[in-house]
């Protein structure tokens, strides 16, 4: 078994009448083979939505501080991939399931693609809530 390194931040909101419904914000990194892929990720009830990139390029540790600034500054989908272009990251979206080259922002997914249980080591300490 390989282990591989993982990060995960979590950020929920509470429900303001008038203003936003319940969510949580997730925001994690894995070392995969093709690179270090990042993903944000919007829990709302049985709505989920995950837009993820992969990062060819880039030191785990950078990458990690960088998701957790996303998840300390509340930056939500649609907004996150500006910050990786300021940080001057680079990235390309993830191939969408039957193979295709998605383009432009990543397309809403449901599963965070190449996990699997068995090969997962969680580390506590890279894992934070907010």
């Amino acid at each position: 078994m390989v282990a591989k390194e993982y990060c995960c931040y979590t950020r929920p909101y509470s429900s303001i009448e008038g203003f936003q419904l319940a969510h949580t914000l997730y925001y994690s990194a894995s070392v995969e083979e093709e690179g270090v892929v990042l993903a944000v990720r919007r829990q709302q009830g049985e709505e989920c939505v995950t837009e993820q990139v992969i990062c060819p390029v880039g030191d785990f540790g950078r990458l990690m501080s960088l998701m957790r600034y996303l998840c300390e500054n509340g930056v939500g989908l649609g907004h996150w991939l500006d910050v990786l272009d300021d940080a001057g990251q680079v990235y390309w979206p993830c191939t969408a399931a039957n193979g295709q080259q998605e383009s432009g922002k990543p397309a809403r997914f449901v599963a965070f693609a190449g996990f699997e249980g068995g090969n997962l080591v969680h580390n506590p300490e890279l894992t934070q809530s907010v």
